[in-house]
């Protein structure tokens, strides 16, 4: 089948190719939701949440993504509800996706509880053939709908299960169980152009006291996809006061022994959180890229300020 040659087409092969079909979040730890339908509640009151996240910057089609979501405990603290709207763009293609999460609590003693979710997505991806960045080598690929707009709607389910201790949390999950199969105009006759394979995630972090308003709280993602290397995040944090979170993370993969080194931040307001990241690219891509950017805004529903002693607040 003829090929066609855009810079946006190239990144989502990339992309299909490097276990990166799912949006990666350096802020992982304030942004579980997105990966895990069991931890929607967990916290144990309502958070709203946004986030956007611009990918190797000053790279030309390079992914944009943004997303707000809300979960919240319901029936005192034995199911949780969460709801994420997210938006990514990359190229000439451009995909919205609604995921509903569901979760249910099995309380394991006053401080320790399992949850087990179960999540529904509907993913919309659209192609702009029409974009003027688009360079078609060869005319008459019945793949490709020229000087058009296409889209296409898939659905897919996901579970997840998540351990919640009283400074310690963990959790596994699939967020789309089956593959789900892209053509750009429809034809099942067709060769496929892409298929989005599931997606495995494992999760650990814990809160650790040093002193007084002093903590430690490392984090660690774990990604992996059948046929492509093993993605791992790990970042270190301190929280001052209860309130300032200053952190670094490691991104294994690139073409080295990392793809980047990362800065995290999150200022703590009573209610309101404020987070910021930088990834510092150490792959090949850093000689076009001026490294990617990451900005975070969340409000909790707390109706006491003892809720932030808990420390589930800070995960």
């Amino acid at each position: 089948m003829k090929r066609i040659l855009t810079a946006g087409l190239l990144l989502l092969f990339v992309q299909l190719g490097m276990a990166q079909q799912e949006g990666q979040f350096t802020q992982f730890m304030y942004n579980q939701l997105s990966v895990n339908p069991a931890y929607a509640g967990s916290r144990g009151f309502p958070s709203l949440m946004a986030l956007y996240r611009g990918q190797w910057l000053g790279f030309k089609g390079a992914p944009k993504n943004s997303q707000a979501s809300f979960n919240a405990p319901l029936f005192g603290d034995r199911v949780g509800f969460g709801l994420t709207v997210a938006n990514n763009d990359l190229g000439i293609t451009n995909s919205w996706n609604i995921t509903m999460a569901y979760s249910y609590n099995i309380p394991l003693s006053e401080k320790n509880s399992l949850r087990f979710g179960i999540q529904g997505n509907i993913r919309q991806l659209g192609i702009d053939f029409a974009d003027p960045s688009a360079i078609i080598r060869e005319t008459g690929d019945p793949s490709i709908q020229e000087n058009m707009n296409t889209n296409q709607t898939t659905g897919n389910f996901g579970v997840g299960a998540y351990f919640t201790g009283e400074k310690f949390y963990a959790g596994v999950s699939v967020p789309h169980l089956y593959p789900t199969e892209f053509s750009f105009n429809g034809d099942p006759s067709l060769p496929l152009v892409a298929q989005e394979s599931p997606h495995f995630y494992g999760i650990v972090g814990t809160l650790i006291p040093i002193k007084n308003n002093l903590d430690f709280k490392p984090s660690v993602l774990v990604k992996y996809v059948e046929n492509a290397p093993v993605d791992l995040d790990v970042n270190l944090s301190f929280v001052f006061n209860k309130e300032v979170h200053i952190g670094a993370s490691y991104r294994m993969g690139g073409d080295g022994a990392a793809e980047s080194v990362d800065l995290t931040a999150l200022y703590q307001v009573s209610n309101l959180g404020f987070g910021i990241a930088y990834d510092f690219t150490l792959s090949d891509i850093s000689q076009f890229s001026n490294g990617s950017f990451e900005a975070m805004v969340r409000y909790d529903f707390i109706k006491e300020r003892t809720d932030m002693a808990n420390p589930r607040f800070f995960f």
